[in-house]
């Protein structure tokens, strides 16, 4: 059995540091970044990356600099069954 866990999160940036806060999250494993608003609100989906859980990576992206806060704003956990033969 394997889990994917999925977040939706609201970055609130600073106006001038938006750009840099983009980039910063964007380059981090299982992070996407979906849009940017002239007034510094990113929305953005983060996913467990092997050995770092979402919620570690929401917290490394709301300590970059400029980053008022980082709201989880939806979360869900896929889990998908392995179907394997029965061994004889």
């Amino acid at each position: 059995m394997s889990e994917l866990n999925l977040c939706g999160v609201l970055v609130l940036a600073r106006v001038n540091k938006a750009a840099t806060v983009r980039a910063r999250a964007a380059a981090m494993p299982g992070v996407e970044v979906h849009a940017l608003t002239g007034n510094g609100r990113l929305v953005l989906t983060v996913e467990d990356s092997p050995g770092q859980p979402g919620i570690d990576t929401i917290s490394a992206i709301n300590a970059i600099e400029g980053v008022l806060s980082a709201s989880v704003v939806y979360q869900h956990t896929y889990i998908e069954e392995s179907h394997q033969e029965p061994r004889p």
